[in-house]
C-alpha cells in the first residue's frame, strides 16, 4: 500500500498544493454528505494521488475552509495540470455550488469507459478496477458518515483506493480509445465537462421531489407548503429533510392534511419539532386554509418543450425530422451497437436535434457518426443538420 498522508492544517494543504501544481496530472476524488446526515451538501474529504502517494485532505478542522483550501482550488483551476476523476459530475457540481470553483483539464475514466461502448456503460469505480486491473477493492464504506470524526482506518483506506488506481485506469482506457480512433471523442467529452455548472435558481424545488408523483395536481398547493415547512425545520435542525418527514409521509399528509390539534398530537412519523410552536401552528394552517395554486412562472423560467410550441406545417416538419432521427437510430444500432446509438441519439438528444439541428445539439464526433450512418444507408443527413 502506498503512503497515505492525512492533512488537517492550512499549511499542510498549501505545501501539498504547491507540489501538485508542478505535476502534469493528479488523481482526485471528493467525499461529501448530500442530505444524508446533515442539511445541505457538505464537503467531507478530498483525496489526491500524485502518481506515488495518496493525500487525504480533511477540510473539517480547517478554520476557514474555503480560504484554507484555496491553494488546492488554484490547482483545480489550472489547465496545465490534468485532473483524473472517475464519474466526476457530482464532484464538480459540489465544487461549483459550495466554493464557486470551476475545474479545468478534466479526464474522466467513467466517460472514457462509456466511449468504448461496452454494454455495461454505467460502471462503478470498483467494478472498473475489477474489470481492468483484475482485483477487488473493498467498497463497504461507500455509505458511511464522512462527516464523523475521527475517520476509521477502513474509511481512510477506502478513500485512498478511490484515487490510487486512476492513472493506471486512464492509461489503459486511453490506449484502447486510441486503437479505436476515439481519443478525440474523449477529448471533446472531457472538455464539455468544464462547462458544467450548478443550477442556483430553482423557482419550484418541490416539483423535483419524487413524492409528487403520488399526488394530484389539485393537491399540489398543500404538497408545496408541506415541502417548504419540512425544509425550514430541516434547515433549523441541520438535519436531512427525510429526518423531519419521509417522502412517503409527505405524500400521505398531502392527501390527508392534519386539521386539528388532536390529530397533530397523535400523528406518527413526524419529527417532534413539527409538534411544537411555531411549526405546529403552521402545519395546522396548511391543513385548514384554502391555499393558492403555484404562481405562474416568469418568462425566464417558462421552458415549454419545443414541439409543444408548433402546429400546422411546422409540426409536420418536426414530425418528419423525428421520424428520420428514429430511422437513423435504428441504423446506428445496427452499425455501432445499442450503447453507441443511445449516446448519439438518446430521446433527449433527438428532441434537441429537432430544434437545434445536429450542428447545435451534438459534439463533432457525434455528428460524424450520424453523418456516416446516414450516408451508408442512403438517408438525407441535411434534413436534420441545421436548426429548425
Amino acid at each position: 500500500m502506498p503512503t497515505i498522508h492525512y492533512l488537517t492544517t492550512a499549511d499542510a494543504v498549501a505545501t501539498a498544493a504547491a507540489h501538485f501544481a508542478t505535476l502534469p496530472r493528479i488523481g482526485i476524488d471528493l467525499e461529501f454528505d448530500d442530505m444524508r446526515h446533515r442539511y445541505g451538501r457538505h464537503l467531507a474529504l478530498i483525496q489526491v494521488f500524485d502518481g506515488q502517494e495518496a493525500y487525504l485532505i480533511d477540510p473539517l478542522p480547517l478554520p476557514n475552509m474555503a480560504a484554507d483550501l484555496e491553494p488546492l482550488f488554484a490547482v483545480l483551476r489550472d489547465p496545465a495540470v490534468a485532473k483524473v476523476f472517475h464519474s466526476c459530475k457530482s464532484d464538480i457540481l459540489l465544487l461549483d455550488e459550495v466554493f464557486s470553483v470551476n475545474c479545468l483539464n478534466i479526464v474522466d475514466t467513467s466517460l472514457q469507459f462509456t466511449l468504448l461502448a461496452a454494454e455495461d456503460n454505467n460502471i462503478s469505480l470498483g467494478r472498473l478496477i475489477q474489470a481492468e486491473l483484475g482485483f477487488e477493492v473493498d467498497k463497504g464504506e461507500q455509505k458511511s458518515n464522512w462527516l464523523k470524526r475521527p475517520l476509521t482506518e477502513a474509511q481512510q483506506e477506502y478513500a485512498a483506493n478511490d484515487v490510487l488506481f486512476l492513472f493506471e485506469l486512464t492509461d489503459r482506457l486511453s490506449a484502447r480509445l486510441e486503437e479505436l480512433g476515439r481519443a478525440d471523442w474523449a477529448a471533446q467529452e472531457n472538455l464539455a465537462l468544464e462547462a458544467v455548472r450548478y443550477g442556483r435558481d430553482d423557482p419550484r424545488p418541490w416539483s423535483r421531489n419524487a413524492a409528487k408523483y403520488k399526488i394530484s395536481s389539485s393537491e399540489m398547493p398543500v404538497f408545496r407548503e408541506l415541502y417548504m415547512l419540512r425544509d425550514a425545520v430541516a434547515r433549523q435542525l441541520d438535519r436531512p429533510p427525510y429526518h423531519v418527514l419521509s417522502n412517503d409521509r409527505l405524500a400521505e399528509l398531502t392527501r390527508q392534511p392534519i386539521e386539528t390539534p388532536l390529530q397533530l398530537r397523535t400523528a406518527n412519523g413526524l419529527h417532534p419539532e413539527l409538534k411544537r410552536s411555531p411549526y405546529a401552528e403552521q402545519l395546522l394552517a396548511i391543513g385548514t386554509t384554502d391555499l393558492e395554486p403555484d404562481a405562474p412562472l416568469g418568462p425566464e423560467h417558462r421552458k415549454f418543450p419545443f414541439r409543444r410550441r408548433l402546429n400546422g406545417s411546422a409540426a409536420t416538419r418536426a414530425d418528419a425530422r423525428e421520424a428520420l432521427l428514429n430511422t437513423l437510430k435504428t441504423h446506428l444500432t445496427t452499425d455501432q451497437g445499442a450503447t453507441m446509438a443511445n449516446m448519439v441519439l438518446s430521446n433527449r438528444l433527438i428532441a434537441e436535434i429537432i430544434e437545434q439541428g445536429a450542428v447545435g445539439a451534438l459534439r463533432p464526433w457525434q455528428q460524424q457518426l450520424l453523418r456516416e450512418s446516414a450516408e451508408k444507408h442512403g438517408e438525407d443527413y441535411g434534413q436534420i443538420a441545421e436548426p429548425f
